[in-house]
This record gives structure tokens, sequence and C-alpha cells, in this order.
């Protein structure tokens, strides 16, 4: 089954700079299991009433909208984590910290990179309509939001990954010839 077509509900981060241990306190990475993290992400952040994870406009987002240097820091896994169990499919930025684009790509939380003024722009329609629709489709390598058309970037291993639904087992298992050619020769060597 091909994932190459995301659609749902933006929600806007106005915010730069934002780390792994901001998404993810390190108070907060006790749970040595992949679920149950909806509640520590952004744990400091969300005591203060107007921050968007709080707004129940928001409450059904599954795509955030973001600055840059997103998820920067440590190779912190619960990052990603906590994202996707609080229901984010893609996070949208103009960059992202390489450990965790990687991390995301791997556990299913697709990152999508546009420009800066796109991004400014998507995050002046999320704040007029706070159940504003965004559309990416990783064929045509756009999102689409208000009539808008946006170029988006993406690693062409995380774009392959998600139009053939593959995991990394399948992609190496895509070379398995090529390994065990490698192993005959290192065997004779």
């Amino acid at each position: 089954m091909s994932r190459k077509f995301f659609r749902g509900r933006g929600m806007p981060l106005v915010k730069n700079n934002i780390d792994t241990d901001q998404i993810m306190p390190a108070r907060f990475c006790y749970k040595p299991t992949r679920r149950g993290h909806e509640d520590s992400v952004f744990g400091d952040w969300r005591k203060k009433d107007d921050f968007p994870l709080n707004d129940h406009r928001y409450q059904r987002a599954t795509i955030l909208v973001t600055g840059r240097e997103f998820a920067t820091g440590s190779s912190r896994e619960f990052a990603v984590w906590g994202l996707k169990d609080w229901g984010f499919k893609v996070v949208i930025a103009p960059s992202f910290g390489d450990i965790f684009y990687k991390n995301a790509s791997i556990n299913d939380l697709l990152p999508v990179i546009l420009k800066e003024e796109d991004i400014e722009k998507l995050w002046g329609f999320i704040q007029q309509d706070h159940y504003l629709e965004i559309a990416v489709d990783l064929e045509a390598n756009v999102v689409r939001a208000k009539g808008f058309c946006f170029k988006l970037s993406i690693s062409e291993i995380v774009k392959k990954r998600y139009i053939e639904n593959l995991s990394e087992i399948q992609e190496t298992l895509e070379h398995v010839t090529e390994i065990q050619q490698f192993e005959k020769e290192n065997e004779k060597a």
C-alpha cells in the first residue's frame, strides 16, 4: 500500500530552534516503550494555556507546521514517539536536526521541508482558519493549502520509503543479491 498522499488539519508552532529536549524533556523519557508519550510531548511548554497543543481547535491536527532547526540536539527518539502519540503524522519545517529527520522517517512520522516564506504563509492560513486542511503530495512534491501550492523538499530515500511503503528491513532485502555476492567475495579473501 502506497503512502504518497497525506491530508490533515494543521497546527502552527510559530517558533524556531526547537530542540529535542524541548519536544520531550528528559524527565519524561522513563518509559522504555514506543507508546504512551502523548502527555509528555512539549511537557514544559504545555503548562502555558496559550500553547497550541492546549487549544481545543487543534486537538485533531495531524500536521505540525513549525520553524527552522526543528528537533536539533540529542538523538532522543522519544521526541518522535511523543509527536506520533499525540497524533501527528507529518511535520513541516524549513529544516530539521539530522538525527531527528532520520528517526522520524524510520518511525513513520513524515518530515517535510518547505521554504521559510511558505511556512510563514501556512502559519497565517492556519491562524485564520484553525481547522484548515493541508495536503502533502509526495509524488507531485507539493504541499497544498487554501488554493496555494508549495514546492516541498524531501530526501529521496525517505520519499521512496513512503511511496513504496518500505521499512528499513525491506529496503535492505531489495539488495540481498548484492549482499550475498559481497559475502561470497569476502569469504574468498
